[in-house]
């Protein structure tokens, strides 16, 4: 699995798309829908089937709402402000574009054994759960000094050269990143977990007996250990 870091940036103009996008990195060619003649499209299940909410396995704060638009299905993301559109290829295989616009990535759902559509397959790569219903997570109030021991210097588990900076401000904490100065901004929803809603990127902090942070979990995949100055 290739990581995230080696990307430009954790963030992505797509949210849903950098779900895909994001994992494969820059080395690894996407499993691409390639263009094709106009077909007739044989479908048994009702586009009404396919309407839901649906989360990322590896990621509990990236969530979707599908709902029918015509012949189309649209994915809405919850606690933002991404909007997709999904155009039906068969039965059971959508595709959408890609940030550019330029080349297709497929988007396969799957039954279950009561013939329910329970999940779904992005680039062949990512798994969305589909799920009854969704509580949006709640920020809290923590006490200046809670976020401020948190700040500091932190160094990629996988590449040297690599560094974010983690510093506290009145909302909650800034994450800068050495490899392009993007700055991305979270808001507390424990005294160890903090979330940029917008993209559902969530930090997750470890700590010693002290209570002072070891290393943080970024996008529930990346680890960075805290630089001690």
């Amino acid at each position: 699995m290739t990581s995230i870091k080696i990307t430009k940036s954790y963030i992505c103009r797509f949210a849903f798309i950098a779900a895909f996008t994001l994992l494969i990195g820059p080395g690894t060619p996407p499993v691409i829908a390639k263009a094709a003649h106009p077909t007739t499209i044989i479908a048994d299940t009702p586009l009404k089937a396919f309407e839901g909410i649906y989360q990322l396995k590896e990621n509990e704060f990236r969530v979707y709402k599908l709902v029918v638009d015509g012949d189309k299905l649209v994915a809405q993301q919850l606690g933002g402000d991404e909007k997709l559109t999904l155009n039906r290829k068969s039965d059971l295989e959508f595709e959408l574009l890609d940030d550019d616009g330029d080349e297709k990535i497929p988007v396969v759902f799957s039954k279950n054994e009561a013939g329910d559509i329970s999940q779904v397959s992005l680039g062949g790569r990512q798994i969305f759960t589909r799920i009854k219903s969704y509580t949006p997570p709640t920020e809290v109030q923590l006490k200046p000094e809670q976020i401020k021991v948190l700040a500091g210097k932190y160094q990629s588990d996988e590449r040297a050269d690599l560094f974010i900076t983690i510093t506290a401000i009145p909302s909650g904490l800034m994450l800068k990143q050495s490899w392009d100065g993007k700055e991305i901004n979270f808001k507390p929803l424990s005294d160890a977990l903090f979330l940029n809603q917008p993209f559902g990127f969530p930090l997750k902090f470890t700590k010693d007996a002290s209570g002072n942070p070891t290393k943080v979990l970024a996008f529930n995949r990346d680890t960075w250990n805290k630089v001690k100055e």
